[in-house]
Order: structure tokens, then C-alpha cells, then sequence
């Protein structure tokens, strides 16, 4: 045991040293015929009944047992009954105040019995000595096990606190982590669709510059459109990231991203850097959820991507079904002619980071869809994405988070 833990407080040395002066001051003052004379005995003795409670809070068991074992010797020797007696209760309220319910009973023993041998010296009423050995340490019982009942309580709570405190902090790390997993995967489908058809155009150009000045300066005139139409949907997104919606829903976030009205835009674009694009609709088109709508649009935008990244001057099959409860889209492309352009020159390639087709799957499952993506039966790649319609089939970002790909 240290030190600091066996030294008294001081708020129960001052309760420890009052007993003891008022109890010293009762055996001096009040002495009634028939008891020993207070004299210094008395004084030790009522100061070693006492003195124990500077310790009540950390040594519970042994305050009680010191005071009473004290006491017991001070009626032994003939002194009178004081204010002294209920150092032994106080030490049994702060034992059941700080310890679990059998240890208080078992301290209430020698407390019961110390208080059976006051009301005996004091010639009290046989019932009424029994009474005080019961009542009193019950009643200092309870009260302390009401004590330490909410000393339990506090600590659990505090506990509890700080789990919430910490189940917080992980929740509030988590949307951080997924609103930039959702920005990243917004900048990569803008960046990199339109900087793949730049490099391509770019690539061209300087190609056929001496050779072909028109074909240098329709693909310039694709840069500058490219560039143009990047800028744009840069503006929309940072408009996204700045403006703070009232609607705690998932369909904010895609008021301003390009929807599948624009497929035929994204449909030129791809054309222009080289593709033979062949697009069909099947169904009765419907209107979509915003989420599935730029869903799709994403999805197509980075399947043609990796196209003209990997596959330049390849034919492609661009498939748009629609059905009552799902709206299919499948990407396939030939893998091109022998891996040339149809300038007859061998176009610049795109390395690419492997990021396009984990976007690809997220947005699926966030959109509670699936997506697969691999090379078909006599070359080329495909992508499928099916999307369901219905707002209860579709994840909640952090949910699809915690799913494989």
C-alpha cells in the first residue's frame, strides 16, 4: 500500500477529530452517578473509538473494526455511553457506501454487538436494546448501499459516455472517409474521361499535323469542346461540395451531376477520339431515381473510357435496356483491329490506375445493384451494370462500404 492511499483525506480527519473532541468534552462534562470517573484512560480510549473514521473511506473494514473493537473496550472499562457511540455506525455507513452488500453485512456484526453492549450498560429496556442492535446498522446499511447503488450507477454511466463520445468520433471519421471516397470517385469520373479524350485528340493532332491539317484541327476543335465540357462538370461539382442541402437525403448530391440526357453528348465525345459507337435503347424508357440515373451515366462514362484508354478505334456495343424493375446498361467492345485506329496510325494509349472499376462497383452497391466487368469470347471487354428502380433495394453509401467488391 503507498502512501498517498492509506493518508486520510481532509474532510474526514476534521469528522474523525470532531468525534473525538466531542466525545472527550461529553466524558468530561457529563457525568452521571453510578459510571467511572473520566479520566485519562477515557480520553484515549474516546480518541481511538474516533480517530478511525480519518481512514472510513479507504480502509472501510478496518474503521469498523478499530472503532468498534474501541468502543467495546471503553464501556468494558466502565465509562459512560456518549456521543462516541455512533463512531462505529458512521464507519459501517461509509463501509456500505464504498463495498458490495455482503461485505456491509458482515461489518454490521460487530456494530450490532457493540450497540447490544451499549444499551446493556446503559440499563436500557431488553426490547429496546435489541431493537437498537437491528435498527441502527440497517438503517446505516441502507443508506450507504443506496450510496454505493449510485456510485455504480455514475461510473457505468460514464462509461457508457464515453463509448457514445468514442461511437461518435468513429461515425463522424467514417462520413469524412466516405464523403472522399464519393468526391474521389466524382474527380476520377470527370478527370479522367476527359482527359483521356484530350491526350487521344491531342495525340492525333500532333499525328497528322503536317499530313492532314483538317483531321489536326477537328481534333484540336475536340480538345478545346473536351476541355470545355470538363470545366463544366468541375464548376457543378465544386457547386456540390459548397452549397449545403436542407435535404437530409441520398438524391441531393446528384441534382447537379450529368444524367443520362446527356448520354448522346458523352456518346460524340467517345466518337470523336476514335470509337465506332453503336448505341441501342430497348424498353419503355422511365424516370429514374437521381442516384440510378447518375449511376448509369458514370458507369457508361468510365467503361468508354477505359476504351479509348486500352482499346483505341474499337467497335463498341452500347446497350441501354430498361425493364419494370431494372435498368440495364452493357458496354462491349471488340478490343479494336488488331489494336489500330482507323487513321491507320497507332493512337497513344492511356495508362491507366485501376480505380475506374472500383468506382464502378461502388456505385452499384450503393445503388443496392451489381456490376461485373471481363474480357468476353473473342476478345475485347465488356461492363454490365443492373441497377434496380426501387428506392428499397438500393444501400446506403456507408453500407455498400463495408461490403467486398
Amino acid at each position: 500500500m503507498t502512501l498517498s492511499r492509506s493518508r486520510p483525506s481532509p474532510t474526514d480527519a476534521v469528522v474523525a477529530l470532531g468525534f473525538a473532541a466531542v466525545g472527550c468534552l461529553a466524558g468530561a462534562y457529563y457525568r452521571p452517578p453510578g459510571w467511572h470517573a473520566f479520566d485519562g484512560l477515557g480520553y484515549v480510549l474516546a480518541c481511538l473509538t474516533a480517530l478511525p473514521l480519518a481512514l472510513r473511506r479507504r480502509l472501510p473494514v478496518s474503521t469498523v473494526l478499530a472503532s468498534a473493537g474501541a468502543y467495546a473496550v471503553y464501556l468494558g472499562c466502565g465509562y459512560q455511553p456518549s456521543v462516541n457511540v455512533w463512531t462505529p455506525v458512521v464507519g459501517l455507513l461509509s463501509l456500505a457506501g464504498c463495498r458490495p452488500l455482503p461485505v456491509a453485512w458482515a461489518g454490521s456484526v460487530p456494530v450490532a454487538a457493540v450497540m447490544a453492549l451499549s444499551g446493556l450498560t446503559g440499563r436500557l429496556h431488553p426490547a429496546l436494546v435489541a431493537a437498537q442492535a437491528v435498527l441502527v446498522p440497517v438503517v446505516a446499511i441502507a443508506f450507504g448501499h443506496t450510496r454505493y447503488l449510485l456510485v455504480r450507477a455514475n461510473a457505468r454511466l460514464r462509461v457508457v459516455t464515453a463509448d457514445l463520445v468514442a461511437e461518435q468520433e468513429a461515425r463522424a471519421r467514417n462520413a469524412v472517409t466516405l464523403e472522399r471516397m464519393a468526391i474521389a470517385r466524382e474527380l476520377h469520373d470527370v478527370v479522367a474521361h476527359h482527359m483521356s479524350v484530350i491526350t487521344i485528340q491531342a495525340g492525333l493532332a500532333e499525328t497528322v499535323l503536317t499530313s492532314d491539317a483538317p483531321a489536326a484541327r477537328s481534333a484540336l476543335r475536340a480538345v478545346a469542346e473536351t476541355g470545355r465540357g470538363a470545366l463544366d462538370e468541375l464548376r457543378r461539382l465544386l457547386t456540390v461540395l459548397r452549397v449545403q442541402s436542407d435535404d437530409d437525403g441520398q438524391e441531393a448530391p446528384y441534382e447537379a451531376a450529368p444524367r443520362l440526357d446527356r448520354l448522346p453528348e458523352l456518346v460524340s465525345s467517345a466518337t470523336a477520339a476514335g470509337l465506332d459507337i453503336r448505341f441501342t435503347a430497348a424498353g419503355e424508357p422511365v424516370p429514374l431515381p437521381p442516384v440510378v440515373d447518375v449511376c448509369v451515366y458514370r458507369v457508361a462514362q468510365e467503361a468508354l473510357t477505359n476504351v479509348i484508354k486500352h482499346a483505341p478505334g474499337a467497335r463498341v456495343a452500347l446497350t441501354l435496356d430498361y425493364t419494370p424493375d431494372e435498368v440495364v446498361l452493357m458496354v462491349r467492345n471488340d478490343g479494336g483491329p488488331d489494336g489500330r485506329a482507323r487513321t491507320g496510325e497507332r493512337p497513344e494509349t492511356v495508362p491507366g490506375s485501376g480505380l475506374g472499376l472500383i468506382g464502378m462497383r461502388e456505385r452499384a452497391r450503393i445503388c443496392g445493384g451489381h456490376l461485373s466487368a471481363a474480357p468476353h469470347d473473342g476478345g475485347g471487354f465488356e461492363v454490365e451494370v443492373v441497377l434496380p428502380l426501387h428506392a428499397s433495394r438500393r444501400a446506403r453509401p456507408e453500407e455498400s462500404e463495408g461490403q467486398g467488391p
